[in-house]
């Protein structure tokens, strides 16, 4: 049956105004920042994606959330084919291979795919009723996060692909999954890790972790179908590690590497290029910045991509301190408010999606800004609201909007 409201019940009552005006206000923060780098065609484009983003955003919150579980395989399946055929006939920039072209916009299908996940993960765990005890109570879940995420790193776009199992780690604690399982299921990477990116007797190190994780699994009792597989997994992630570091592009590589050995560019001439540029204006900036349209390293374009992935470095230069520090209150004051829609959800399925959007944001802000002041990696992840891009801008409203659904529809009832 459809869902209807309780009598003289009207959702737009519910509105949450401040998740909206923060969100806008972010949105017009995100407007100065690409002002400054004087191209005036991307203001444009990123005004017009804006007024989009808004018309989806109310049009998204007018709707009953629970009616998107209806379609939430077709949102998935289409989000998939359109991965798809990103790799077959995608747009290439910069060495990636990940926007379709439309009607002269670009599309990156991997915001899509984001949300879709979301979806189909918050339809899983409403299923499951918490029971994730075995590795194959969780296994649909697996395959949900895995195909896309192998279409995603294959474009190749590490960053988003690393969303995704963020977003499945986070949802699966929220449904119940114990936090020993879930350190299992991101021990194979430390098994990576400990066979080829430790410097000395990387082989002992393994040996040592690999009778650690026997340990642990015996210790906290995992059934044995688990514990061998676990272990399994963990051995031939080390045995194989090689080979998915070089399955990684070179320029990926070349970040990671970078960003644990600095002295490998010690000049910032290659490698560190753009983080050391962006650090150099962020810190440049003051407390209160060279002033819009003044700042050197901007206007005089130093750092690549400074509209798109390092817009955060346009904020510290050109307001400095005060307008960097503010733009992060915003960011963390919409996630707070997202939290609370989280916390008044009616159902389980609410609950799970606003976490999951949730996850998807915290995520993106956390690390997009701290590589822009030089504490993680180079990664592909705009900054929520702010960077340039419509795809990004419209699904982040979209996003958004879903959160403003269920804060609005929390007293709805089935009839």
């Amino acid at each position: 049956m459809d869902l209807f409201s309780k009598s003289g019940y009207r959702p737009w009552r519910n509105f949450d105004w401040r998740i909206f005006l923060t969100g806008l206000i972010l949105s017009l923060i995100g407007l100065l920042s690409v002002a400054a780098t004087n191209n005036p065609s991307q203001l444009k484009r990123q005004m017009v994606f804006l007024v989009i983003g808004l018309l989806v955003f109310f049009f998204v919150s007018s709707i009953n959330f629970r009616n998107f579980k209806r379609v939430a395989e077709v949102l998935f399946c289409a989000a998939i084919f359109l991965l798809i055929v990103v790799l077959n006939m995608g747009h290439t920039v910069y060495g990636a291979q990940r926007w379709l072209n439309l009607a002269g916009f670009t599309f990156q299908p991997t915001e899509l795919v984001k949300l879709a996940m979301i979806f189909m993960l918050a339809k899983f765990f409403e299923q499951k009723q918490v029971k994730l005890d075995t590795i194959l109570d969780i296994l649909p879940g697996f395959i949900l996060v895995g195909v896309p995420f192998f279409l995603i790193y294959k474009q190749p776009d590490l960053g988003s692909a690393i969303v995704l199992v963020v977003i499945f780690v986070v949802m699966s604690y929220w449904a119940g999954m114990k936090p020993s399982r879930l350190f299992m299921l991101a021990s194979p990477l430390l098994s990576i890790l400990a066979l080829y990116a430790m410097p000395v007797y990387p082989l002992l190190s393994w040996s040592i972790y690999l009778l650690l994780v026997a340990a642990a699994l015996w210790l906290c009792h995992f059934p044995l179908l688990d514990s061998a597989i676990y272990f399994a997994l963990n051995f031939f992630s080390g045995l194989f590690s090689s080979f998915f570091w070089n399955s990684l592009s070179l320029y990926q590589r070349n970040r990671i590497i970078s960003f644990i050995n600095p002295d490998i560019d010690p000049l910032a001439r290659g490698l560190r290029y753009h983080t050391v540029k962006s650090v150099i204006a962020v810190g440049s900036g003051g407390f209160f910045g060279k002033g819009l349209f003044h700042g050197s390293l901007t206007n005089l374009q130093y750092i690549p991509q400074q509209h798109t992935d390092f817009v955060f470095s346009v904020i510290g230069e050109e307001f400095g301190f005060f307008g960097a520090a503010l733009t992060v209150l915003l960011l963390f004051y919409l996630l707070y408010r997202v939290y609370l829609g989280t916390a008044q959800a009616a159902d389980d399925f609410g609950r799970y999606l606003s976490v999951g959007i949730l996850t998807l944001l915290s995520f993106q802000i956390i690390i997009n800004i701290s590589m822009n002041i030089g504490l993680s990696p180079v990664v592909g992840l705009p900054l929520p609201f702010i960077s340039y891009g419509g795809t990004a801008l419209v699904m982040s409203w979209l996003a958004l909007g879903l959160v403003q659904s269920v804060c609005m529809h929390r007293q709805t009832i089935k009839m």
